[in-house]
Parts: structure tokens; sequence; C-alpha cells
């Protein structure tokens, strides 16, 4: 993490513990495309027809308005996000504005040229893989890409260590009832196979798509991966707090949904969340802010009061949603969890391998 990414960080926290009235955003999500190629049974985006996306500048002023409120992380998601030509542009520019770049891939359309461009533009890069099975990654993702994938992260690996770059590569997880028990395996492959800097878990939403019900792990298998992951961290650098593991399937968290501001592929800003599109009636002044047509600076005041209308809302099982939300308010959860639990293991990992021998793409 850059200096100007932690001042602002300690700035949100404390403005947001001292003022009521309007509160500072550290996180943003950008679905940059709904459009993509993977087939998951868990999620349905991948039906959705081609539609209007705001064009590169409209998303650079969309950017600026994030800056402009106080944002410190963008994450660039999808669909799948290499689908839209302009991501690396797009992540380059957030990150010349000084914020912490992100994305989160499946790794499909990766090509060689890519690897330079992955290292100048991105702070993160997520690699979603579900599983060390080819027949599972199937089952799950309706596609047979594992080997594929396999082969591009080493050579992704491979690429950024040779150019020592601090890219984090994190090997992302979705946790179902179809890889609950080989997450010991899964664990050994992204770190000693893949050699990937880190690794977070996240459980199946099951209303994720039409299908997610008949993935989701029962509470045996829940235990088990607990006991599975708990028995790995002091070992590996997972991204996921303590917290998030011991609570896995019956979260208890305070939302303050403003803390993480999602902004759908048409350029919408959703209030308060991704949940209030698909639950109206749970989120009765729920509302769609066209950003191409409304500076987020401006609005930002004015919707406050949404926000806090679900301040005390659980019903999201993301980590990227809890542990933000309990970084909110628990300063000890950022630096003993957050800091030292994740953010340095993290960074010592990559300082080893980029101190190492070089690594040859011929290799692998």
């Amino acid at each position: 993490m850059n200096n100007s990414a932690g001042l602002r960080f300690l700035k949100n926290h404390i403005s947001n513990r001292v003022f009521d009235s309007v509160k500072r955003p550290s996180y943003a999500y950008i679905k940059i495309t709904s459009l993509c190629n993977s087939r998951c049974k868990y999620c349905d985006m991948w039906k959705d027809k081609v539609e209007s996306e705001p064009d590169t500048d409209e998303w650079k002023r969309i950017i600026d308005e994030l800056v402009k409120l106080g944002v410190v992380t963008l994450t660039f998601s999808g669909g799948e996000p290499f689908i839209r030509e302009d991501l690396f542009e797009l992540a380059s520019y957030a990150k010349s504005q000084g914020l912490i770049t992100m994305v989160v891939t499946n790794l499909s359309l990766f090509k060689q040229s890519h690897i330079e461009k992955i290292a100048e533009s991105f702070d993160f890069f997520g690699i979603s893989i579900d599983s060390t099975r080819s027949e599972i990654y199937k089952e799950i993702r309706g596609v047979d890409w594992l080997e594929q994938i396999k082969e591009n992260t080493h050579k992704i690996m491979a690429g950024l260590t040779d150019l020592k770059a601090d890219v984090q590569v994190c090997g992302m997880v979705t946790i179902s009832n179809r890889n609950a028990y080989e997450m010991h395996d899964v664990l050994h492959m992204i770190f000693d196979n893949l050699g990937m800097d880190t690794i977070s878990f996240n459980l199946l939403d099951p209303n994720g798509g039409a299908l997610a019900k008949e993935l989701t792990p029962t509470p045996e298998q829940i235990n088990y991966i607990t006991k599975v992951i708990f028995d790995h961290k002091s070992l590996y650098p997972i991204s996921n707090s303590k917290r998030f593991f011991s609570q896995l399937g019956n979260f208890d968290y305070r939302c303050n949904p403003w803390k993480s501001v999602q902004i759908n592929e048409k350029g919408f800003l959703l209030v308060p969340c991704l949940l209030s599109l698909t639950n109206p009636e749970i989120f009765p002044d729920g509302r769609k802010i066209d950003l191409c047509k409304n500076n987020l600076s401006d609005v930002w005041r004015k919707i406050q009061k949404i926000y806090s209308n679900y301040a005390s809302c659980k019903l999201c099982n993301l980590g990227c949603v809890i542990e933000s939300a309990w970084s909110t308010y628990d300063l000890k959860f950022v630096i003993n969890d957050s800091f030292c639990g994740s953010i340095l293991p993290t960074m010592k990992r990559i300082r080893e391998r980029n101190n190492g021998p070089a690594q040859s793409l011929s290799n692998h």
C-alpha cells in the first residue's frame, strides 16, 4: 500500500468516526461490463445481452468523481473485465489519480503482451479459480479452462518476477458444495504450484443465479473449510481475517453500505448496494443514479439518508463487504487483521518472490 493511500484510509476512518452527516466511502466497485465468457452455475450474468455502456471518457469522469469523494481503492469487475478493450487505459488512469487499482478476471483472455500492462496498471490482480480438478472447475464454471488458466498464471507470475513488479496476484475462490472438501488442495495449488501471492475466499451467494442454491455448502462443509483455513493461516498470506472465517455462514456485522460504492455496467450508482436491484421489497427506497448525467459529488450528500436506512443490514455474505464494514469503526481490526494479518505477510511474500532467482517463461 503506498503512503498516500494509507493516509487516505486513515483520513476516511477519522472522518467517519467524527462526522455523522456525510460519510466518506473507502472502496469503489465498477462493473465495467456485464458481458462474460464463463457460464458459471452460481451467476446468471453471462446471460446478459450487449447494451449501452459508458465510453472511456465517461468512465474517466466517474473515476475523477470517486477520487473527489475520497475513495481509496477501485476494483474493476464484470462480467469479464478483459472484454473491455480500454481496461488497461482506465486502470492506468485511475492509478495516476492515486487510487489503488484492482481487477478480478477469469484469465481466459490473457495474452503474453499483457504482462507489462498488468505491472503498470494494477496493484491487485485477482484470478478466479475454484478447483484443482478440471471436471469440478467445468461443473462450477461451465467451461473447461482450468489447465489454460494455470498455464496463464505461471506466465504472469514469471513475468512479474522478471519485472520485479509489486502487483499482488490473488487466487479468488468461491466456496461451494462442489469444492468444499478440496480446500486443502486449493490452498497448496495457489501458493505452492502456481506461486501466487495471496488468496481470498468468498462464500457462494445462494441468490446469485437460478442454480446457485444447488451449490450452497452445508454447515458440515463450512466447518471443515474453516478448520482447513485456520490450520493454514499462519503458513500462507490468506487475505481474509480470522473473524471472517470464525463467522462463516453466520456473519455479524453492521454493513454501512456507503463504505463500498457500487456502480453497474451502465454507469449507474446503485444505492444502497447491488442487492437493491434484485430485492426492491427489502430496499423500497433503493435508487439508481445515472453518473453519466449526474456528478457523483453533487448527489452524494443528498443520498446519505438512503444509506443510513440500511446501516444495520447484513444480508450480504461477500467478504469484501463484510470485512470493509468491520473496518469502518474498528481500528483494531484494521491494524491487527487487515494490516498485520494480511497486508504485511503478502508484501513479504512478494518481496521474496521478486528477490529470488529470475524465472523464465520456458520453465512452465
